[in-house]
């Protein structure tokens, strides 16, 4: 009689959750919202930095800015000028090109890392495409 109590009991704890409202959770099934106003966006979504503040941001922060590479400086060293006229050097590996080619009167986005020696400071970029 005990062991009858005892599994009856245990039948009864286990089952209990299974008659529990459905009170939150992830529910599939429902529409996404047709405007997202926070979280991570993709670049095609994000606003590009002006120039100026690239120049004060710490080493290693994360970039996107959009303008048009005016002067070649080396192999991979360019300068980019935004529509502020504010002028700031870039290094674009060939990959990042994507084999695509751009020429002074191009609007581009770029994504890449501040990198900073002493006062000198520079954006490493790892993406450029037309906005």
């Amino acid at each position: 009689m005990a062991k009858k109590l005892t599994i009856a009991a245990l039948i009864a704890l286990f089952a209990l959750p299974a008659f529990a409202e459905d009170a939150g959770g992830y529910k599939s099934g429902e529409q996404p919202p047709a405007k997202q106003d926070s979280g991570y966006k993709g670049t095609e979504d994000t606003t590009s930095a002006p120039i100026k503040l690239v120049k004060t941001m710490r080493e290693g922060a994360w970039v996107t800015l959009e303008g048009y590479i005016i002067k070649q400086k080396g192999d991979n060293h360019y300068q980019l000028r935004d529509q502020t006229q504010d002028l700031i050097d870039v290094v674009i590996p060939q990959k990042a090109f994507d084999g695509k080619t751009y020429d002074a009167t191009d609007q581009v986005r770029m994504n890449g890392r501040v990198r900073q020696d002493g006062e000198r400071r520079w954006v490493d970029v790892e993406q450029v495409e037309k906005p």
